[in-house]
């Protein structure tokens, strides 16, 4: 597994290691004042660890906002629903890319420490904090 914790940069202030791990999901925005009371989206996970996942998608988020990921695992015959919150929105340079911040909400399925752990790639290290386009 490729522990991220050495690399803490200004929005890294997580209590969990974090790992590098590209996942395809998908994403419903739950609440949000001034749209339709549903959108919907393609993201690319970043990192993840225990308590929330970094993403990339081409569309800029409202932050703060509650969002339902769906999140495809290609060593499972499922995938797996989970409650986030979006606590930042930051554009990428040189790319028509947005990475968002999210923090789990609510209760997370009992095996999703293991699952974390088999979804990190051995060898794999985002030390320089920098994000792939």
């Amino acid at each position: 597994m490729s522990s991220l914790t050495g690399a803490k940069g200004a929005h890294d202030q997580r209590r969990h290691e974090r790992y590098v791990c590209h996942l395809k999901m998908t994403y419903t925005i739950l609440s949000t004042n001034d749209s339709t009371p549903y959108e919907y989206g393609v993201a690319h996970s970043r990192n993840l660890s225990e308590s929330g996942v970094s993403v990339m998608t081409e569309q800029r988020i409202k932050v703060p906002i509650l969002m339902q990921l769906n999140i495809n695992l290609p060593m499972r015959p499922f995938h797996l629903l989970i409650l986030a919150k979006a606590v930042r929105c930051d554009v990428l340079p040189n790319s028509n890319l947005f990475e968002i911040g999210l923090k789990f909400v609510g209760i997370l399925p009992p095996e999703f420490k293991r699952l974390v752990a088999t979804l990190a790639p051995d060898g794999q290290s985002d030390s320089d904090g920098s994000l792939e386009a």
